[in-house]
């Protein structure tokens, strides 16, 4: 099974030739896999991959050890680009997850949110956005433990972002059936340059629905972070 987005590469059925390397792209919203529309490049191998019948990118012919990084462009799809060092790379098979970005269609069933991560709310000007921060959600679960969401999306060229939270079966959020009914309590874990964490406030947020400005009201400060205002 592929994503939903269309693009163009040939097809090459496992069983024919010798696989020494193959990867997986997975849209990490709705777990489907990617293999059209996207371009990945393994820095070290000889030859573009082809992809096989399963949906996989593989490399034939080819010696694993000279692999040192991978690249992932998802030109026009709504993903993140990923790269991947040599030594996070998994043979003979390594799945990576695209995160998603503000532009990512999210449909009903979907929890999270899109919001924007800036400098400080004091300025003369417009805000100064604060690029390339690695982002994630905390949650609240069932036994009042904060727990990490495994996305992790980083901040465009304007600071804007998008959230998800992804739940395992057996994994239950604490509610506010008194003030917000199904809403979960999360909070923006934010990271720059590999530096220390740092997090939100305590933000309720409804469980099925990405959360925007327009949740809030409208309101323009809505979903607007500052790092300043961020704790360690």
């Amino acid at each position: 099974m592929t994503g939903p987005f269309q693009g163009g590469l040939p097809a090459e059925r496992l069983h024919l030739r010798k696989v020494r390397f193959a990867v997986e792209l997975q849209d990490a919203v709705t777990l489907l896999r990617v293999s059209e529309g996207v371009k990945v490049v393994a820095q070290g191998l000889k030859g573009k991959p082809v992809v096989n019948h399963a949906g996989l990118f593989v490399w034939l012919d080819s010696n694993v050890g000279d692999l040192q990084s991978l690249t992932v462009n998802p030109n026009l799809l709504p993903f993140e680009s990923a790269t991947l060092m040599g030594s996070d790379l998994k043979d003979p098979l390594t799945t990576i997850e695209l995160s998603p970005k503000v532009s990512y269609p999210f449909t009903f069933g979907i929890t999270g949110l899109r919001g924007r991560l800036i400098e400080s709310r004091i300025y003369s000007h417009d805000p100064i956005p604060v690029q390339n921060a690695a982002l994630h959600l905390q949650w609240l679960d069932s036994d009042d433990v904060w727990q990490e969401a495994p996305t992790v999306s980083h901040t465009d060229e304007n600071g804007e972002f998008a959230l998800i939270l992804r739940l395992a079966p057996n994994q239950v959020p604490k509610l506010d059936v008194k003030d917000c009914v199904d809403c979960v309590t999360v909070r923006l874990s934010a990271t720059r340059d590999q530096g220390i964490p740092r997090s939100s406030d305590d933000l309720k947020i409804l469980q099925g629905y990405v959360a925007d400005p327009s949740t809030f009201g409208g309101s323009p400060k809505a979903l607007i972070f500052a790092w300043d205002e961020l704790q360690p």
